[in-house]
């Protein structure tokens, strides 16, 4: 049965200028069925003049959810996601709980299979209509998102669509999950309600309590060896905050495999181990879920313990036991800055000390140079190669102000980032997020180099076909390099961690681990109108990054099959 399509703007083309007033100018999205109205409406749009954000045709929704947290960890910004209704949310899913770990902001969108049978324009017409139909598609996300909801008959869209990017942006930050039936979409907007008020996104951030940092401040200052450990990807303004306050009064830095502090800072005393834990007086553990794996390493029992994050305890990780002598909730930066300025205060007349501790640090600083030097000489000629000489290779090559994003081959450690964002990592553990995320930093930062380093596991993972299909389609070029040890690394050390006298030890081959035999990865690309090449001899490394780096200069995606070693 026919049914006349009401004229009018319809609710479609208001949620998408609903999302351009909320903020939000990036729609990643992979369509179905359910997209009609919203395909209807960017084309309705386009001939009005009306406002509209702009939508990337992504071929996989893992692709387009990374993208958006690779957009977002570069620019700030929060982007938005559509994909269709239960099928295209099930496919998000694993990258939408490494949004949540990572506190990325994201509007994720879904269709909702047509709710009427007869009557209405946008009622079922394809048999797979009732079989995409949950009886609660939200349950699909709702462990990994902050929020969601279904836009129903009549209800003002910029009311509903302000709400979710408010939620999504207050912190701790992460993803919302917003249902939107076809029929809805399609009908005619009765209202869309108030335009958001000109201001911030979100809560502004919650200041933490002074008489909190005061105490902090205290135990700093009686300290002898006061460390920061700091797990995550800091955003710009806390990188800055912490290093000023780490070089101001010689606070040593450890780091998770994040982007939080300059390499070249004073104070980055490299990754968290257990002698500089076991050294420390007081430990500040910043926005760190997991500053040190207990089984591992273990602090200084004696040593003071001060937590600094939004939310310290980490309420969303269901098993946590970190303890704690003083928990201080507020937004990290800010923190840093007030805890800076009480320490300018509590530390005068002990500048003796201070400085006999940062000559101590740039001692043990020096050391640690030089081991990694040692480290990059004794793998410079090994084939394969090591990864090691990969990152002092990508040194050699990358623009300062390059995006690295990691999954696998450019240990952080090795490489050279001075600005906040040059190095995307992620917290959750599932893979796949390398290709997308570079994507996303590229539309958030076009004229900045990005070069994505990952494992041939991770590359499968990523869905490379979709992934280079957006390079080509939106002229998005970065440069991939496929870390291929034809295994999956991580699934061999686990099982050698946890039996290290065991069968699996002592064997080349290992059962569901070997990625055998190996795919020309490079190859793929090229059927994407990419450059592609494969390099298994260390001396031909930086020529190789040279040359896909200047295919890349010139608009071409480009991908390095590098085959590297079996074992660490």
């Amino acid at each position: 049965m026919n049914i006349h399509q009401p004229a009018g703007q319809t609710v479609a083309e208001s949620y998408m200028a609903a999302l351009k007033n909320s903020g939000i100018s990036h729609v990643f999205a992979n369509g179905g069925t359910d997209f009609a109205p919203i395909i209807e409406g960017i084309l309705q749009a386009r001939t009005k003049g009306g406002i509209l954000p702009e939508f990337v045709t992504v071929p996989h929704e893992n692709v387009a959810v990374a993208m958006a947290t690779g957009y977002y960890k570069v620019s700030g910004n929060m982007a938005a996601v559509m994909v269709h209704v239960n099928v295209g949310t099930a496919n998000t899913i694993c990258a939408v709980m490494n949004a949540t770990r990572d506190s990325v902001p994201i509007l994720l969108a879904a269709g909702r299979t047509p709710l009427t049978e007869t009557g209405h324009a946008g009622s079922r017409d394809v048999p797979i209509h009732w079989a995409q139909e949950n009886f609660d598609q939200a349950a699909i996300v709702r462990e990994h998102v902050k929020w969601d909801y279904e836009l129903r008959e009549g209800q003002p869209v910029n009311t509903i669509v302000a709400r979710a990017v408010d939620i999504a942006m207050t912190e701790p930050r992460g993803p919302v999950y917003l249902t939107l039936p076809r029929e809805v979409l399609g009908n005619t907007d009765l209202g869309a309600g108030p335009l958001p008020r000109n201001r911030k996104l979100g809560v502004m951030p919650a200041v933490p309590s002074a008489e909190a940092l005061e105490m902090a401040a205290d135990m700093i200052a009686a300290a002898e060896n006061p460390v920061i450990v700091t797990t995550s990807m800091a955003r710009p303004h806390t990188f800055a905050a912490l290093g000023q306050i780490a070089q101001d009064h010689a606070i040593s830095v450890l780091t998770g495999p994040q982007a939080s502090l300059a390499s070249s800072n004073p104070m980055n005393l490299g990754l968290v181990n257990g002698p500089a834990l076991q050294a420390a007086d007081v430990i500040i553990v910043l926005d760190s879920p997991v500053p040190w794996v207990p089984r591992n390493v273990q602090p200084n029992p004696n040593a003071k313990l001060i937590h600094i994050a939004t939310d310290p305890h980490f309420s969303t990780f269901p098993f946590r036991g970190f303890q704690m002598d003083l928990a201080i909730s507020g937004e990290p930066g800010a923190a840093l800055v007030m805890l800076n300025e009480m320490l300018k205060i509590k530390l005068k007349g002990k500048q003796a000390a201070v400085d006999k501790r940062r000559a101590h640090f740039a001692e043990q600083r020096a050391a640690l140079i030089e081991q990694r030097k040692k480290a990059v000489q004794a793998v410079s000629t090994s084939s394969p190669i090591a990864y090691p000489w990969i990152a002092h290779c990508l040194n050699q090559v990358k623009d300062k102000n390059a995006i690295i994003v990691e999954e696998l081959g450019a240990p952080y450690p090795f490489l050279e980032i001075e600005q906040p964002g040059g190095f995307l990592s992620t917290s959750s553990g599932a893979l796949g997020m390398g290709l997308g995320q570079a994507l996303g930093a590229k539309v958030a930062a076009p004229e900045r180099q990005v070069i994505s380093t990952v494992g041939d596991g991770s590359y499968m993972f990523g869905c490379p076909t979709a992934a280079h299909f957006v390079g080509q389609s939106e002229k998005l070029p970065t440069l991939t390099m496929v870390m291929n040890n034809s295994q999956w690394f991580a699934v061999r050390r686990a099982t050698t961690a946890m039996y290290p006298d065991g069968l699996a030890s002592k064997a080349n081959s290992l059962p569901i681990v070997d990625l055998t035999p190996s795919a020309d990865y490079e190859k793929i690309t090229e059927a994407f109108g990419g450059y592609g090449a494969r390099v298994d001899d260390p001396a031909k490394l930086i020529p190789a990054l040279e040359k896909a780096l200047d295919k890349v200069a010139q608009g071409q995606q480009a991908t390095l099959n590098v085959i590297v070693r079996t074992r660490a």
